[in-house]
């Protein structure tokens, strides 16, 4: 719990900047170091998104992006406008205003045109287990890209106006990430070796201090592990909708909550009068096995957040939202934590601290 609260704490003082990006010195993680679609060779590592950013002027001439990858499956191109980049930063679903599809002695191909001017995005998606080799180019009149093929990383600042000295703060070191969904930092205890790492929310380190498990909607959402230097990157479990994942005490196992369904909605009618129904929002625990991948949903309730693993392996506490604090186990049991209980006003225990 601790833990969660320093990284809130980080959060808050670095303010809410969206941007989202990761520690590739090379450029190409998301909009703020999307690489220049010149036709240069590039790797997209496995299970990620390259991004590539383009100049158009809207005066309607035609656009053309290719992608070749030597026929490697499983890459997927798509097209995104300034203004859907800008939503998805401020926390909607990332949408392509277009997709590759095989085109004239190339991969992928897409070829449109637009009204209106400004920065424009090409992704590249790497839905296989491998690595591969790609090579983007955008072309078009009306298109103007940067001969900047590989960009220099720009030193970062320390978002903080006076370091701490030393001796002075927490020991170990911090992760924390800049909004929901923006760049994961680690740095030290004492606010110096500020180091950007990747990209996402809801950072947790391992026991050993050697990974951080993370979530993250898009490009593509689910829930992730990543060293602490930013190296080996990699994909658990895939959903469109997770948080909080924290690590058992072996670190061999992470437990998770995520969207697991959404139930209600829609208009209902009585006679001629109709109205809307709420939705209910359905959140369960998942648990993935590090060695292989594995998942399998954890005994829970339905409105289930931020599940945190009892040092003793087997106990997991978490929140639902219409109950309280509960807990269950890996074996199966499913209560009330017993030190504030059941919420519900229907509860013996409701409001306790009155």
């Amino acid at each position: 719990m601790m833990k969660r609260l320093i990284i809130l704490f980080a959060t808050v003082a670095l303010g809410l900047a969206v941007i989202a990006s990761s520690a590739n010195a090379a450029g190409g993680s998301g909009p703020g170091d999307a690489l220049s679609p010149v036709g240069v060779s590039q790797t997209v590592t496995a299970h990620s998104a390259q991004w590539y950013a383009f100049d158009y002027s809207g005066k309607k001439s035609l656009i053309t992006a290719t992608v070749d990858a030597n026929g490697a499956s499983g890459i997927r191109l798509a097209i995104y406008t300034p203004d859907e980049v800008d939503l998805w930063q401020r926390g909607d679903a990332l949408i392509a205003i277009g997709s590759g599809s095989p085109l004239d002695g190339h991969d992928l191909g897409w070829v449109g045109q637009f009204t209106f001017a400004g920065r424009f995005y090409a992704v590249v998606y790497n839905d296989a287990d491998a690595n591969t080799a790609i090579t983007v180019r955008v072309t078009g009149d009306a298109v103007t890209t940067s001969v900047e093929v590989t960009p220099t990383p720009t030193a970062l600042p320390n978002p903080f106006a006076v370091t701490t000295p030393l001796g002075k703060a927490i020991t170990g070191k911090l992760a924390f990430v800049d909004s929901a969904g923006g760049i994961l930092y680690t740095m030290k205890g004492d606010g110096s070796n500020l180091q950007r790492v990747s990209f996402g929310m809801d950072p947790q380190w391992n026991h050993s201090g050697s990974q951080i498990a993370l979530a993250r909607e898009g490009p593509v959402p689910g829930v992730f592990t990543v060293n602490a230097d930013g190296s080996n990157e990699r994909l658990l479990f895939r959903t469109n909708q997770v948080r909080a994942p924290d690590w058992s005490p072996d670190d061999a196992r992470i437990v998770f909550s995520y969207l697991s369904q959404i139930k209600g909605g829609g208009e209902m009618c009585f006679r001629s009068h109709c109205f809307e129904q709420p939705q209910d929002a359905q959140w369960k625990l998942g648990g993935v096995n590090l060695a292989d991948n594995s998942f399998a949903e954890e005994r829970s309730t339905n409105h289930d957040l931020t599940p945190t693993w009892n040092k003793d392996g087997v106990t997991i506490a978490f929140n639902d939202l219409s109950i309280g604090l509960m807990q269950t186990s890996i074996n199966g049991d499913v209560e009330p934590f017993p030190f504030i209980g059941d919420l519900r006003v229907t509860a013996a225990t409701f409001n306790p601290l009155k």
